[in-house]
């Protein structure tokens, strides 16, 4: 049952996709909204395919289930959110501190504010999973 949502979201969004660029070619919705349409189709027809090559082709599934499943795989790709979540805060820190230099106080507040929220988000993750595990 999973499979086929998978498969109704992939031809959904590849449809979304398209009536977005249509629209915009047609001047309904300006350009952002038809190059957001375009980004779907691309998007919608590589997982449409992905999709159809794991219904089909019996040793890419096999790959593709080891390599979801692998506890191995599993560690990496935590520690892999781990170090970008750790890369943003001190580039955002970093930027915060070059754009209060150089007198873009804008740019400043944005990025200290996106430090922020990203240690908010930090803070009520490991309070949720603290209590859950």
């Amino acid at each position: 049952m999973k499979k086929n949502q998978r498969l109704i979201a992939n031809v959904l969004e590849i449809v979304i996709g398209i009536v977005l660029t249509v629209c915009g070619y047609a001047e309904i919705i300006d350009e952002y909204w038809s190059g957001m349409g375009t980004a779907l189709v691309v998007v919608g027809v590589l997982m449409l395919a992905r999709q159809i090559r794991y219904r089909t082709n019996e040793t890419y599934k096999e790959n593709v289930d080891v390599e979801v499943n692998d506890e191995r795989n599993q560690y990496i790709r935590i520690k892999a959110w781990a170090w970008a979540g750790y890369f943003f805060v001190m580039a955002g820190a970093f930027c915060s501190i070059v754009f209060k230099i150089l007198k873009l106080d804008d740019l400043s507040v944005f990025a200290g504010s996106c430090v922020c929220l990203i240690m908010v988000l930090y803070w009520f993750s490991y309070l949720i999973l603290r209590r859950k595990y």
